[in-house]
């Protein structure tokens, strides 16, 4: 019989150069102050593990969990081997590189790890923007030609973002977040990126960024020249609670709820990820209960058929799950 409950995470900083401090300050949380550049709130990697801060599993990784409970975790997507996603807290406070991930075909043909994601954005400046695909029908000569200079910029989709925007980002759809964003981004659990413009920036000795245009040049679709953008679609709104689709793809699903009264949370035969975006109140379930306060993540076992929220202040949250 498994012993698995809702499970919380502490959170793994990365502080790359262009980070800054709206990690910390958006959700309260106690660290020593700094540059935080990302936020990895749900992690099965070795160079960025979740660990367990709640229950009879505290202090274990994401992955002995898995080991130990994959089915118990997965349901009816048992299949697993590792958690198939990633969830992250990204601060830009300067513009990230111009790069591509590959996709899942792209991937097994020339290696590395398929990687499309999704971002929600938390919050933005007045003139930040995001970059992804291609304003026009380029030939790949042409592209090639400038991938690695600023002209590339004036190629690509420029699009400015605000609070509550969704930006889809699959595999070989080349892209940068602008500075000025504050991003919740969902992705496949992986880590490679082929960067190809870095903006001109160079280290304390002078010294550019690596660049990977060899094999970002296999990738990359060239004839992309779709919006990124994506518009919520109501679901459902009641007295209690209002329920919004953001995404709905083969890699994962994400849905937005404001819940307004304390609810029943069902699930069938799956995880969900639930991130808090704002509001107060305590998740309650058989076993036991814990509080909730906005910037926590949480991953509810597909085990577990329902939990109570338990609603103090008006609760915002994303759900994340592989339909």
């Amino acid at each position: 019989m498994s012993i698995l409950y809702p499970l919380f995470f502490k959170p793994v900083y990365k502080d790359y150069l262009w980070g800054g401090d709206r990690i910390l300050k958006t959700f309260n949380r106690i660290e020593p102050s700094g540059v935080y550049a990302e936020s990895w709130e749900l992690s099965d990697r070795t160079d960025g593990m979740s660990i367990i801060t709640n229950g009879p599993l505290k202090d274990q990784s994401l992955h002995d969990v898995i080991n130990s409970y994959g089915k118990d975790l997965f349901g009816s997507q048992a299949s697993f081997d590792r958690f198939p996603l990633l969830l992250k807290l990204i601060d830009a406070h300067d513009n990230l590189s111009i790069q591509v991930h590959p996709d899942d075909s792209h991937a097994k043909t020339h290696g590395g790890e398929a990687k499309t994601e999704a971002w929600y954005i938390l919050d933005a400046t007045e003139d930040a923007v995001i970059y992804a695909g291609f304003n026009d029908h380029y030939s790949q000569e042409e592209i090639d030609e400038k991938l690695d200079t600023r002209d590339i910029i004036a190629m690509m989709n420029t699009i400015p973002v605000e609070k509550g925007d969704v930006i889809f980002i699959p595999g070989g759809r080349l892209h940068a977040i602008g500075k000025g964003c504050f991003i919740l981004e969902i992705q496949q659990n992986s880590n490679t990126t082929y960067r190809v413009y870095d903006w001109d920036r160079t280290d304390s000795e002078g010294r550019p960024r690596e660049l990977h245009l060899s094999q970002a040049k296999q990738v990359i679709h060239y004839e992309d020249v779709k919006d990124p953008r994506l518009t919520p679609t109501l679901l459902e709104e009641t007295p209690s609670f209002k329920q919004w689709s953001l995404l709905s793809s083969s890699f994962f699903e994400i849905e937005k709820f404001l819940i307004r009264s304390s609810l029943d949370w069902s699930q069938t035969n799956q995880f969900d990820i639930l991130f808090f975006r704002s509001g107060t109140g305590t998740l309650k379930w058989k076993d036991g209960t814990h509080p909730i306060e906005k910037g926590m993540t949480c991953l509810l076992p597909a085990e577990i058929e329902s939990v109570e929220l338990d609603v103090e202040e008006d609760l915002e949250l994303l759900r994340f799950y592989i339909p």
